[in-house]
């Protein structure tokens, strides 16, 4: 009888000692919980209590420039060289079936720089600025704006098999009007021997349609050079580099 009491004594301790457990595991988890919220709490507080004692300031810009920043920046004008004709060579445009042939009407865009910026009255415009036009509807106007030049000068390449056509204009970008185009049917053998040989002929007819000498006075009028528009060998039309390829 002495030996059950005493296993009843034992279990009921062990009983007690295990919810004492319990009840403390609880209390620890409460206090970690009430002692966070109190530290949110008081976060808080000292921010709120911050913002109102040191209030953050207003930051104004500087007077006349509130309207240039609301704005969008407007395409900055390049002046013009003096004693030069000033002249760009717009990226020719691929009229031809695939776009795998861009890489010609772009050689020839390059060829063509490369023949006009030999020439020393001459003031022509890089390619990697005259690039930036590739693809973009602009008028002639704003594009010479952007880019300081008086005289442009654009076109096309079409291209079937092994047959080519380029087409080429000058235009007057102050008038908006053109002083010389023409168009060139070849057969293509060598593509880089071609792009030259076109380049070369393009660059001699621009140079004689162009003003003689360097660029002229703004306030004297000057005499119309080239041929007119509706002359022998030129195209009609807008003068724009655009070809189709004839059957």
């Amino acid at each position: 009888m002495t030996d059950q009491q005493g296993s009843q004594e034992d279990s009921a301790k062990k009983k007690q000692r295990k919810k004492d457990k319990v009840r403390s595991a609880w209390i620890s988890f409460v206090g970690r919980i009430v002692a966070q919220i109190v530290g949110a709490a008081a976060t808080v507080a000292l921010g709120v209590t911050v913002l109102h004692r040191y209030p953050p300031r207003e930051i104004r810009p500087p007077s006349g420039e509130g309207s240039v920043l609301a704005r969008p920046s407007a395409p900055v004008s390049v002046p013009r060289p003096a004693g030069k004709i000033s002249l760009a060579v717009l990226p020719l445009e691929n009229f031809s079936a695939g776009r795998e042939h861009e890489y010609f009407s772009d050689g020839m865009t390059e060829a063509l720089i490369a023949d006009l910026s030999k020439v020393d009255r001459l003031h022509v415009i890089s390619r990697t600025s005259s690039m930036r036009f590739k693809g973009q509807r602009k008028g002639l106007r704003e594009i010479a704006h952007e880019l300081g030049v008086q005289w442009i000068v654009e076109g096309s390449v079409a291209r079937v098999g092994t047959r080519v056509r380029i087409t080429a204009q000058l235009i007057d970008a102050d008038t908006d009007e053109h002083a010389w185009a023409e168009r060139y049917d070849r057969s293509v053998t060598d593509d880089l021997a071609l792009q030259a040989e076109v380049a070369s002929a393009i660059a001699r007819e621009v140079c004689a349609a162009l003003p003689q000498g360097g660029a002229p006075d703004p306030a004297q009028p000057q005499p119309r050079t080239g041929r007119p528009s509706n002359a022998p060998g030129t195209s009609s039309g807008n003068f724009q580099f655009s070809a189709v390829m004839e059957p």
